[in-house]
């Protein structure tokens, strides 16, 4: 079974918006969900690995790591220390596949910046997107 899958813009008319990494379990949601942000211009990479996610994470600067909380507690947690401490311009989102509130509270406390329920609603999405976008360029920026 293919675990790692990299996508690219379908289109040339206009530049990347974003390298976003989807780290999800299950492989017909993490590739469904990469589509969709392709065809918005986005750079989308999956895996259901999160030992290659966070090399990926760090080797391709991604801006944005979506992350299904299917994982087991520790896997998740140490997934989260290792993405702030090693890949400090990624940001994570959680996609919530359960309703689990208090293991999502307990990864925004370790560095999640936000989080969407399953089944994503594409345009929720999309705007925390944009708002990680518009905070890695005022970062870049030097806050201008």
């Amino acid at each position: 079974m293919k675990q790692v899958a990299n996508h690219a813009p379908e289109h040339e008319d206009g530049p990347t918006l974003m390298n976003v990494l989807i780290v999800d379990a299950d492989e017909r949601f993490r590739e469904s969900l990469a589509r969709q942000l392709v065809r918005r211009g986005m750079t989308v990479q999956a895996t259901g690995d999160p030992a290659e996610a966070r090399l990926m994470a760090c080797r391709e600067r991604t801006g944005a790591v979506l992350v299904g909380l299917s994982s087991p507690r520790q896997t998740l947690l140490a997934f989260l220390r290792s993405i702030r401490q090693d890949c400090p311009g990624s940001e994570v989102i959680l996609i919530n596949h359960s309703g689990n509130v208090p293991l999502s509270i307990e990864a925004m406390k370790h560095g999640a910046l936000d989080e969407v329920a399953a089944p994503v609603d594409l345009d929720e999405l999309l705007q925390k997107l944009d708002a990680v976008s518009a905070r890695r360029a005022k970062d870049i920026g030097g806050g201008v």
